[in-house]
């Protein structure tokens, strides 16, 4: 049975009523994805369907599509910001970057930025006092939970490489990195992190892990990883690398694990503070909610295909079993 985050909203105090005044001038959104992306259709039509359950049913949303090309990306938020729509949605840390850099005004609500205060898009959790609230996805400890779950499934594990990319390092450090070392060495794991910035930076650190032997991988989550995270699947699988992933999908589609909240949850979430700020509520006043509940889901197929022995122990904490 599927078990659901509960994040209490708060009742606050409101915001100017000029959003309120605007409300069927479209709501920009702008994702990690390509337009013909599967997943990405399904998180944007889960917004418009959150959005028309809070009220606003026929309240218009221009979805923008970056991918994981940092230009377009801040070309788009740079559109999207001089149409000054009442409220701008962004998902994960780049493209809250892109539209934060270009507006400080306008709402934004974000889903998946991870160390709000850290990256300074806010003042803190509960109380932003600027024009950004959102939701978070992940947090530091994470490293050390995506360790301790490989540990287990691969009891002799010897070495494991944390997956980064720029999205989840703030002045130059990885955001995971600290958890992710202390737990690896307690474990008796040899832990590196590998930043890797262009899809041709994957190859030679799933070949290196393969070439060691005893090796598992964790891909850290972010624009990056959204978007090659197919191709890691199958590096992965073909080199059979144990791999943990923060992005659910990816466990369904052959990677071994993932660890990691609902990603739908959070955007319906969103589009409820959304539909608050289109009311008049002031998004200085909307605390920074972080996830209560992390899904473990385990690929008993691609287990089998890797000649890991998944224990009964392990499988009985999962959320999900892919067969």
């Amino acid at each position: 049975m599927r078990r659901r985050t509960v994040i209490a909203g708060l009742a606050l105090a409101g915001w100017p009523r000029i959003a309120g005044a605007q409300t069927q001038a479209h709501v920009a959104a702008l994702w990690p994805f390509t337009e013909s992306d599967d997943e990405g259709r399904a998180l944007a039509e889960a917004f418009n369907a959150a959005l028309r359950d809070q009220g606003h049913p026929d309240q218009p949303v221009d979805h923008r599509w970056g991918g994981a090309d940092p230009e377009r990306t801040r070309i788009l938020a740079t559109e999207l910001v001089a149409a000054r729509p009442p409220v701008i949605f962004a998902y994960l840390n780049a493209q809250l970057s892109a539209v934060a850099t270009a507006t400080r005004t306008i709402p934004i609500v974000f889903v998946g930025a991870s160390d709000p205060v850290g990256f300074g898009y806010v003042e803190s959790l509960q109380r932003p006092g600027g024009n950004i609230t959102g939701f978070t996805l992940y947090e530091a400890p994470l490293g050390g939970k995506w360790v301790a779950a490989l540990k287990e499934a691969v009891p002799s594990i010897r070495r494991v490489t944390l997956l980064s990319n720029p999205s989840t390092e703030i002045r130059g450090k990885n955001l995971y990195a600290e958890p992710f070392r202390s737990t690896a060495s307690a474990l008796g794991i040899e832990p590196r992190v590998v930043k890797v910035e262009k899809t041709a930076d994957i190859d030679p650190v799933i070949a290196d892990l393969a070439r060691q032997g005893h090796g598992g991988l964790i891909v850290a989550p972010g624009t990056f990883s959204e978007a090659n995270g197919d191709r890691i699947v199958a590096l992965t699988t073909r080199n059979t690398i144990p791999t943990v992933f923060a992005i659910r999908r990816f466990a369904y589609r052959g990677g071994l694990m993932s660890y990691g909240p609902d990603p739908t949850e959070a955007v319906r979430r969103a589009a409820a503070y959304v539909g608050r700020i289109l009311r008049g509520e002031n998004p200085a006043t909307l605390p920074v909610q972080a996830p209560t509940k992390f899904d473990f889901i385990v690929n008993l197929k691609s287990a089998r295909g890797m000649g890991v022995d998944i224990s009964s122990a392990l499988l009985a904490q999962a959320d999900e079993i892919v067969e």
